[in-house]
């Protein structure tokens, strides 16, 4: 596939996740795989498949034409730009308040379930 960016598929994952500000770790349980497989595919010793590209680009709101080629924007919609901010805000929280904000996020979920939606 073409490097428009001067990037391949996998460096881009690597991009993707440093800019979300996600460990290893956390950007594979995001998108349900290993952080093994994520480890790989960063040092390009595994091939990026469309099983991980339809993953990542749901997950994080990822233009997949971007993710393959470097083409386009990086996001499809406003959806992958608050996803984005949203990380690197949570992540620069001192670990107390990440747990506080995970419980009113859940908090906000209870609510909306008895809502209907």
């Amino acid at each position: 596939m073409g490097e428009k960016d001067g990037l391949n598929v996998n460096q881009r994952v690597k991009l993707l996740r440093k800019e979300l500000k996600l460990t290893q770790n956390e950007f594979a349980k995001m998108i349900s795989v290993s952080a093994t497989l994520i480890t790989l595919i960063e040092q390009d010793k595994r091939v990026v498949n469309d099983r991980h590209i339809r993953l990542i680009c749901d997950s994080f709101g990822v233009n997949p034409q971007w993710l393959k080629t470097g083409e386009g924007e990086r996001y499809n919609s406003e959806k992958g730009a608050r996803v984005t901010k949203l990380l690197a805000l949570f992540g620069n929280l001192k670990p107390r308040y990440q747990e506080f904000v995970l419980n009113q996020i859940d908090q906000f979920l209870k609510m909306q379930d008895e809502e209907g939606g």
